[in-house]
């Protein structure tokens, strides 16, 4: 009997973050839209886990910003305004550098699985190879958060992440610029190797308004009104 209670909260988690990643990944995958309505019984059906678990899953990711609730309509996926991404990439940018300033120690110390994901994003680049690029970029950043040490930091800079899911989606579907991106990969990745902090912050800040202007480049569609 005591084995059977104490597993219960574990399992509720479990289910939870089944539907949280689920959700995240359909609009990463640019499967569920900004605007569009999600249903609870639609998660229940076909991820086979109970409405409690949707429901929680809905509220979390409503407070990480990723989907919106709205009285008497339910909850939809987050559209943004062109002021909100760019108060987003403001924030994002100080937290970014503040992370690569934490990591750079440890990483220029033990630098090797810095630079095997470079040259594996730099083998993406040449081989024209979106989705193992995008992938790669999220481990690059994963990588620094890591390093940095701060868990609240990581959560932080995730939950951001979680906001503009969607329209980082439509800017891959523009490939050359989205590639041209590796070019600020490389000078944060040279500038930790080499010990420079000042340089590898300036680099990733260079790179979050980089992210940011590609972003802005979309069309008005892609942005509340």
């Amino acid at each position: 009997m005591t084995e059977s209670t104490s597993a219960q909260p574990d399992d509720a988690a479990s289910t939870v973050e089944t539907v949280v990643a689920a959700i995240t990944e359909g609009v990463r995958g640019g499967l569920l839209a900004p605007g569009q309505r999600l249903v609870e019984a639609d998660f229940t059906k076909r991820l086979g886990v109970g409405r409690g678990s949707v429901r929680e899953a809905f509220r979390r990711l409503t407070a990480d910003g990723l989907l919106a609730f709205v009285p008497h309509r339910g909850v939809s996926v987050r559209q943004l305004t062109r002021a909100e991404v760019d108060n987003l990439f403001d924030i994002r940018a100080a937290l970014e550098v503040l992370a690569v300033q934490l990591a750079l120690p440890r990483l220029a110390a033990e630098p090797a699985a810095l630079l095997d994901l470079q040259a594996r994003l730099d083998a993406a680049e040449a081989a024209g190879d979106m989705a193992g690029f995008s992938g790669l970029n999220r481990d690059w950043h994963g990588l620094l958060a890591a390093a940095a040490a701060n868990p609240q930091l990581d959560q932080m800079i995730g939950r951001l992440g979680n906001s503009i899911y969607w329209l980082q989606f439509r800017v891959l579907v523009d490939r050359e610029p989205t590639f041209a991106t590796n070019v600020q990969h490389r000078a944060v990745t040279a500038a930790i190797v080499a010990g420079d902090t000042d340089a590898a912050a300036r680099a990733m800040r260079a790179h979050v308004d980089g992210s940011r202007r590609l972003i802005q480049a979309l069309p008005d569609s892609c942005f509340a009104a």
